[in-house]
């Protein structure tokens, strides 16, 4: 059975991630060496099939890269996570799927260790209220405002990360999962909203 991995950020009323953050059990911690990751800025990517019929897969730093992502995410409350974001109209919102793959680990393999390790929350979850939010809307820009020979090689990382994880189309908005977070987390701050991330499989 296949499933897809999307990603959603939005604008949400600050009442709501502060009751949304108190029936969060407890954050997962992040893992103390994180060498691994910032190696994997040079990693190969993938590796010849092992039964030898000339394809290839990913390697296991990929699959440990994934692994580690879903692992360092918050245990949201899902259903209510999902309810808010029912009532969110279409331009508070930014949202990237990927069948069989996470459109988070394919944006931050594409801004390698630091930059990404920069980003708010963990690994594409986040809740924000509102007083929160233009700090981390100016970390996100300072991430994601790039020069055009940078953000060249990031959408290149990144199309080299689809072709060895998941099923994205050929025609996969590159350009707009580099920028819907940064672009949400503004809107957040000029409307003095709070802001929601997270991470599903369906």
């Amino acid at each position: 059975m296949s499933v897809t991995g999307f990603w959603i950020a939005a604008a949400v009323p600050s009442a709501a991630v502060s009751q949304l953050r108190a029936d969060i059990p407890g954050e997962p911690q992040a893992p103390e060496d994180l060498s691994w990751w910032q190696a994997m800025d040079a990693a190969a990517l993938a590796e010849p099939e092992s039964r030898g019929y000339g394809q290839h897969c990913p390697t296991d730093a990929v699959l440990r890269f994934c692994e580690m992502h879903d692992a360092r995410r918050p245990d949201f409350d899902v259903d209510a996570c999902m309810d808010l974001l029912a009532d969110v109209p279409e331009q508070d919102r930014f949202v990237a799927s990927i069948r069989k793959g996470d459109p988070v680990a394919a944006l931050y393999y594409g801004l390698g260790f630091e930059a990404a390790f920069a980003m708010p929350g963990r690994s594409g979850c986040f809740l924000l209220t509102a007083e929160e939010v233009s700090e981390a809307a100016q970390a996100t820009d300072t991430v994601l405002a790039m020069n055009p020979v940078r953000r060249a090689s990031v959408a290149a990382r990144i199309s080299a990360w689809l072709q060895v994880t998941g099923d994205a189309p050929d025609n996969f908005d590159i350009e707009g999962l580099i920028d819907g977070p940064g672009r949400i987390l503004k809107r957040a701050s000029r409307s003095s909203q709070g802001a929601l991330g997270i991470v599903q499989w369906y």
